[in-house]
């Protein structure tokens, strides 16, 4: 039944209404009692008139709407069609979408745009040697208060076979860089890709390790650890190639990854910046374990290697392995969390002429989530395993973290490194942590 029976069935009611409320004990006469229902019962049909109107206004909408998503129906057919450019074809600003359309037009752009989030890092503190402290973490940090990073992250669905991400920075100096930037799909068609098998291609943190695919504002600590700044540098090992991952079928989570790279990072290939990318592979095998409901144990192992710039067929190669413990409380899962990672990473850099350099080291951390709100965490560096030849450096970092959600964190961390060839440096830092819009979900 349409509305507008239904309201027809309305008016004998509003009727009467009218005729009480005029009643003769108002002193009217009963002349003036019909013209003054005469006139009420036309303004009332003036405004249901229009009540039908706007309805029948918005049913055609409703369906030129849909046609013009689904690209069919008889809306459709009669609908401009505009071949080229329109902007060119018509002259500037000459074509507007009708009113009919604008919704269409609408859902379309909230269907296809990209999920957009802003992070941002904000630092201040005091090192007794700034300079020291940041060709250790590579930090880029001064005495005082910082604009530390601000990252912009967009991620969408292509279509129905890849995802993008791409990753904007922009450091303390105000640059620009494209931290990462690729797509991703686990489908393709004609089923190229097996049961199984995922793709990525682009830019992106290269699967070595655990901390080398965390953005700054997920370091667990404020800053790198010794031996992950020694290994790949200030921006980590982040370069441009393909992957495939495939996760074996096995009771429990076990994936391997096999990444072809550009070989680009200066610390390991590209040495001292110099010379051109001679290419690079890499190779991660994944492991984790449900313990009990509360608990899992994570294990990887990580190789890279590949030629470096040095003159004649020199090779560079960095091994590593990691381990992560979680532990969660299922009553208490809000409020009460602990976190051991430890990882350790082996480098070697043949420069020719019997001129090989090797360097190692690890880190061990613990996390201890004490309420809802905070966060205590303690963290152990070595560097110079097995070659101290450069002199062992050992850092100790504690850190407290008031976290009220998961989009801020307000953190402040003390350090202490110490060196065999050097004076002992001593940090003190404070970061506000924040991220607006909508970010996706990190991974376990």
């Amino acid at each position: 039944m349409s509305l507008f029976k239904k309201k027809s069935r309305l008016v004998p009611a509003s009727l009467v209404l009218c005729y009480l409320a005029l009643s003769p004990g108002m002193g009217l006469t009963q002349d003036s009692e019909i013209e003054a229902l005469k006139k009420q019962l036309g303004e009332m049909r003036q405004q249901m008139q229009t009540m039908v109107e706007r309805i029948e206004q918005l049913e055609r909408e409703k369906r030129t709407d849909t046609a013009a998503l689904s690209g069919t129906g008889e809306d459709s057919k009669t609908r401009p069609q505009h071949q080229g450019n329109p902007r060119t074809t018509a002259g500037p600003g000459a074509i507007q979408p009708t009113r009919q359309l604008s919704g269409a037009v609408g859902a379309i752009s909230r269907a296809f745009n990209p999920a957009i989030s802003i992070n941002g890092l904000f630092l201040g503190g005091y090192a007794s040697s700034v300079d020291a402290s940041n060709r250790l973490t590579g930090l880029n940090f001064e005495n005082g208060f910082n604009l530390q990073e601000a990252e912009f992250r967009f991620v969408s669905d292509v279509d129905p076979y890849f995802r993008a991400d791409m990753t904007l920075a922009i450091d303390r100096e105000g640059e620009i860089e494209l931290e990462e930037g690729y797509v991703t799909s686990s489908q393709l068609p004609g089923d190229i890709l097996p049961r199984g098998l995922s793709l990525k291609a682009g830019k992106f943190f290269t699967a070595f390790g655990k901390h080398n695919l965390l953005h700054t504002h997920r370091f667990p600590f404020i800053d790198r650890p010794l031996v992950s700044h020694a290994a790949f540098g200030d921006e980590g090992l982040n370069e441009p190639g393909v992957e495939l991952s495939y996760l074996l079928p096995t009771p429990w989570f076990s994936e391997i990854i096999f990444q072809g790279l550009s070989g680009q990072n200066t610390s390991l290939f590209r040495l001292s910046g110099e010379g051109k990318p001679r290419g690079a592979y890499l190779g991660h095998w994944k492991n984790f374990f449900d313990l009990s409901d509360e608990t899992t144990l994570e294990l990887g192992q990580s190789y890279i290697g590949g030629r470096n710039s040095a003159p004649g067929r020199n090779l560079s190669h960095a091994v590593g392995a990691d381990l992560t413990l979680k532990w969660r409380p299922l009553n208490r899962a809000l409020d009460r969390a602990l976190i051991w990672q430890t990882e350790y990473i082996f480098l070697s850099r043949d420069q020719g002429r019997e001129n090989v350099k090797n360097n190692g080291g690890l880190y061990s951390s613990l996390q201890y989530r004490l309420s809802r709100l905070w966060w205590l965490q303690g963290r152990y560096d070595l560097l110079g395993v097995p070659n101290p030849k450069e002199g062992l450096k050992q850092r100790w970092t504690i850190l407290a973290a008031l976290v009220p959600s998961e989009f801020s964190a307000l953190r402040l961390q003390y350090s202490r490194t110490t060196q065999e060839k050097g004076a002992a440096i001593d940090q003190l830092l404070l970061q506000l942590n924040f991220t607006i819009g909508s970010h996706p979900a990190h991974t376990y």
